[in-house]
């Protein structure tokens, strides 16, 4: 009450409290354990080189990155990205996501991560429900699902994946049907 009686009569009085400051180092922030997904669709020679290149870009991403604990590579070698039933690395991520030994995924595309639309936001949903959710960075595609501003773009690549994939499918059997 005095305080606002002096106020009232001009004689205002201020009491500066300075911030206090906490100091946030990187050594302090836990790491992230993070994995990585890779897929090729066929064992063809060129697919090969992908496939260990892939591996070996991964490797050195997470190795290099001081914020990043390497979990696993899961990787799933000759299987097409349209049905997630085949793709038995992708299935133990999901999967090992949900057990809490994954903060963050790290995948080349959504062409990698797979082909079959339903497939792809399932996963990007079970992966977003978890508790804490765990991201998915795309890397050639600039997308990182922790960022909600990227389901529009995830929900249109997407979808040019499978359509890739039928015509790629379609073209394939028409050059069986013309031998």
């Amino acid at each position: 009450q005095d305080t606002s009686s002096d106020n009232e009569q001009g004689e205002r009085k201020v009491t500066v409290i300075p911030p206090s400051r906490q100091e946030s180092s990187e050594d302090t922030r836990p790491l992230l354990r993070t994995a990585a997904y890779i897929r090729v669709s066929t064992q063809e020679e060129a697919q090969l080189g992908s496939f260990e290149i892939q591996q070996t870009h991964f490797l050195n991403v997470i190795q290099n990155n001081p914020r990043y604990e390497l979990v696993k590579l899961y990787c799933d070698e000759g299987i097409s990205g349209t049905q997630i039933n085949k793709r038995i690395a992708f299935q133990e991520m999901i999967e090992d996501a949900k057990a809490g030994k994954i903060d963050l995924i790290l995948t080349k595309s959504i062409t990698r991560f797979g082909r079959n639309i339903v497939d792809i936001h399932s996963a990007l949903r079970t992966l977003e429900s978890l508790t804490p959710p765990v991201p998915v960075i795309f890397e050639t595609d600039g997308i990182d699902t922790s960022d909600g501003k990227s389901k529009i773009v995830i929900a249109i690549l997407s979808a040019l994946a499978e359509m890739e994939s039928q015509q790629k499918s379609e073209a394939i059997k028409a050059g069986i049907r013309w031998r």
